[in-house]
């Protein structure tokens, strides 16, 4: 009888349990379903939203669903510019859901916070600066850069007077950094960038030659060029190399070929490939030799590139390369030239 009792009872909480089961998956499919349906109508009226701000109102979500229409409205934001982007911003301002937005920064998760952040910059709120500014120093990486990128989508110009700040924040990557840059454009950024390279930290000054090519190039050449002969640090060296385009630091780049670190030698001889002649060509010859194969290798293309220099020129080098790494080296540049 007790073992009978067992068995039913443990049945009767397996048919529990499944039902229970059953009534959570109709319930969650009922809900997305829901939801899929109020996406559609938040989409198609924010793509109406584009071509007419003074048109309908987009919906205002519940709370518990403005991150999921945040969510929408920043990939769509990302993925259209000028007026269409412009109509949008205005149409949500419109909706009057800014201080929900702010509310969300300050109160729930990361991942909803982060949505939030971007959807303040698409949205050009300059009321959330003060929050913005604060959580731009923020410890945390993804929230500080996130914060960052919105300022500079709100103000560009006042924002990027962090930009000293932000070079020297190696947890924030060069590249998105760079992105964010890109987006602001070169006439913002050329005017602090010119300040910054005039008189440079020496904290981040690596990646902030890195990021003047963001600027316009002709205002911050010169600038950035001139510490190809007074800095002895590989990595500036090397970025400033990546500036050179004027016969007139053959002088300084001559130098740089014969640096004792590899990346140095690499970033001079393409600059070689870029403005060199032939009175180059013995320099180049005998960086065929180095013990770097990326050294190896922008010589050979650089060679190449100098003016003058033919195809069959390029094999009579070879044939008289001194090494096998040397010959090696202008026989693949060859190979590759002729699939070219």
């Amino acid at each position: 009888m007790v073992a009978a009792a067992v068995a039913a009872a443990a049945f009767a909480s397996s048919v529990i349990l499944l039902v229970a089961l059953v009534v959570l998956r109709v319930a969650r499919d009922m809900r997305d379903r829901r939801l899929a349906a109020r996406v559609a109508r938040w989409r198609s009226a924010l793509h109406a939203a584009m071509e007419s701000p003074t048109g309908s109102t987009p919906p205002v979500p519940a709370p518990r669903d403005l991150p999921v229409f945040l969510r929408l409205s920043n990939h769509l934001q990302e993925t259209i510019r000028g007026e269409a982007s412009e109509n949008l911003s205005a149409a949500m301002r419109a909706m009057g859901i800014l201080p929900a937005i702010h509310a969300i920064v300050a109160r729930r998760g990361l991942h909803d916070r982060l949505v939030a952040i971007t959807a303040l910059g698409h949205l050009r709120d300059a009321t959330a600066w003060g929050l913005l500014a604060a959580l731009s120093r923020d410890a945390d990486a993804v929230l500080s850069f996130a914060s960052a990128r919105a300022l500079l989508r709100i103000d560009a110009p006042r924002a990027l007077e962090f930009l000293a700040e932000a070079v020297r924040r190696e947890d924030w990557s060069l590249a998105r950094l760079g992105t964010a840059l890109q987006e602001a454009g070169p006439d913002v950024v050329t005017p602090p960038m010119e300040r910054l390279l005039a008189d440079p930290a020496p904290e981040g000054l690596e990646r902030l030659l890195k990021l003047a090519r963001f600027a316009h190039r002709e205002r911050v050449a010169k600038v950035v060029r001139g510490w190809l002969g007074s800095s002895r640090r590989p990595l500036v060296i090397l970025a400033a190399l990546n500036f050179v385009e004027d016969a007139a630091d053959l002088a300084s780049v001559r130098g740089a070929a014969r640096h004792a670190d590899w990346r140095v030698r690499m970033a001079a001889a393409r600059a070689l490939g870029r403005i060199g002649t032939q009175r180059e060509l013995a320099l180049l010859l005998g960086l065929l030799d180095d013990a770097s194969w990326w050294v190896r290798y922008h010589a050979a293309q650089s060679i190449g590139a100098l003016p003058g220099v033919s195809p069959r020129e390029l094999e009579a080098f070879r044939a008289r390369a001194p090494s096998a790494l040397a010959a090696g080296m202008l026989e693949q540049v060859m190979a590759e030239r002729a699939r070219a």
